[in-house]
């Protein structure tokens, strides 16, 4: 049993996604005994200076991030090449990563998990696994009581990492979910996509975020002005 570190790398920090499931995993690993983990927002300066300090002296670390596009958001990768020192040593921690995103298919996720890998070889960690979870953007709406199942699995996947080291493979798969949609769910979400109320909530994190009169914006199409 060893310290356990957890990085949100969201832009949203506290309140998001990822540190949502963090805290899920959190909570297995102290039930199987490990100490209490640390968590830190990257998105504060403070607690990214923190971060980097820290991760020489943490048994085990844990990055979450959500999937922005394909990749993602810069200021995990800003953190990711502060860990330069540690390429070709043997004193990194044990890494494992969390993906989460807003995509329905945890497909999206493989292309940012595979880097991961290759990462925690770099860096001559032991590789813990990756969590992949789509449709992470419903956690926003829904209570607790309706994601019984995926929680139950996070927790599960907390436990395992305290004991053995390792997400086990299984239980990753419960809480990735859909690796590709279906064609027939393929159409039947074309269709809903069109439906004035599916757009509700996109509209209005648009709004809210003073993206609204830009929503249209083809900024990298040929003949776009800066």
């Amino acid at each position: 049993m060893s310290s356990l570190l957890l990085l949100n790398g969201s832009p949203r920090g506290p309140r998001s996604n990822s540190m949502r499931m963090l805290s899920k995993l959190a909570e297995g690993w102290a039930a199987a005994g490990g100490d209490e983990p640390v968590a830190l927002h990257l998105a504060k300066s403070a607690d990214f200076d923190r971060a980097v300090a820290e991760f020489a002296t943490a048994g085990t670390v844990v990055l979450g991030t959500p999937l922005y596009t394909d990749s993602m958001p810069g200021l995990v990768m800003r953190f990711i090449e502060q860990l330069e020192p540690y390429v070709g040593s043997d004193s990194a921690p044990r890494l494992g990563f969390l993906v989460q995103s807003g995509f329905p298919e945890a497909a999206h996720s493989r292309g940012l998990e595979r880097y991961f890998v290759k990462l925690a070889a770099r860096l001559g960690a032991p590789y813990a696994g990756t969590i992949v979870k789509g449709s992470g953007e419903s956690l926003q709406a829904m209570p607790d009581q309706a994601l019984g199942g995926l929680w139950k699995n996070v927790h599960a996947l907390g436990e395992q990492l305290a004991m053995r080291g390792e997400f086990d493979a299984q239980t990753l798969a419960k809480v990735a979910g859909k690796e590709h949609m279906t064609p027939a769910g393929v159409a039947f979400a074309s269709v809903m996509m069109k439906v004035p109320l599916s757009q509700f909530y996109w509209n209005g994190q648009l709004k809210k975020n003073g993206a609204w009169d830009r929503r249209f914006a083809a900024p990298y199409a040929k003949g776009a002005t800066q």
